[in-house]
């Protein structure tokens, strides 16, 4: 199994120690290859909001290079694990900005199906409060991104640091992520038999609805033709064999 690990920001404090929690709990589960991504380094570069990726395609964007890196690494994997400390009330800047770029790939313009087999876990932590408003904004982008599960955990953790959080706490957060990551774990490994979410379906077939009345040279609407998802070829066909719970 392979798992692509975002990290919003580079401090290694609680929201990493927590990731590290978790990718223990994972690998009593099984062999799992990681791959990292720490923000702001390999994506340096805020979105110009310039829309040259979803009206003139992804290739014009003025990061290309560093984002077509970091999609690269979250399409090669089975799982993908965004993980971000909460900064006023939400995700920080730099996974903020990750968000911005991945915009052309939600549902809405130009979904890569390769995502549509995936799973996800966002994951925040705070010294204050945030965490459920932060896991929101995650996991909004992995369900437009158009992924099959995505699991969320949060925690206050009443420090600014991880070395100032009590044991106490410590050990329940590790308890938690035990029983998170045997979730996780069970989905990604039987992702191909999961059914697909019904809100999925739905943002797709409103935004294939909305898409066939674009203008014919709109590069939306093109990619959906070459999916031919305009023409019945819906992804969400092929009927799968049971409910992960």
């Amino acid at each position: 199994m392979k798992i692509t690990i975002i990290y919003g920001n580079q401090r290694k404090g609680s929201t990493y120690n927590s990731v590290q929690l978790l990718k223990e709990e994972l690998n009593r589960n099984g062999t799992i290859e990681y791959s990292e991504v720490f923000l702001p380094a390999d994506l340096p570069e805020f979105c110009r909001g310039c829309f040259d990726c979803i009206l003139k395609g992804e290739e014009h964007c003025p990061d290309k290079k560093q984002i077509q890196s970091v999609i690269a690494k979250m399409l090669s994997a089975d799982g993908v694990i965004l993980a971000s400390p909460v900064y006023a009330l939400d995700v920080s800047a730099p996974m903020k900005n990750l968000l911005d770029h991945l915009c052309y790939l939600w549902l809405a313009h130009r979904p890569d199906n390769q995502f549509f087999t995936k799973t996800g876990f966002v994951l925040s932590t705070a010294a204050g409060t945030g965490t459920k408003r932060t896991n929101r904004t995650l996991k909004l982008t992995l369900d437009y991104l158009g992924f099959k599960r995505v699991y969320s955990y949060g925690v206050n953790v009443a420090a600014s640091d991880w070395s100032g959080i009590s044991e106490k706490k410590k050990t329940k957060i590790k308890a938690d992520l035990t029983k998170k990551a045997a979730k996780f774990y069970k989905a990604t490994i039987n992702r191909e038999n999961l059914r697909f979410r019904p809100k999925t379906r739905g943002i797709f077939l409103m935004m294939k609805n909305l898409i066939k009345t674009y203008d014919d040279d709109n590069l939306d609407k093109n990619y959906w033709l070459k999916q031919g998802w305009l023409n019945g070829n819906s992804p969400y066909k092929k009927e799968v064999i049971s409910e992960e719970k």
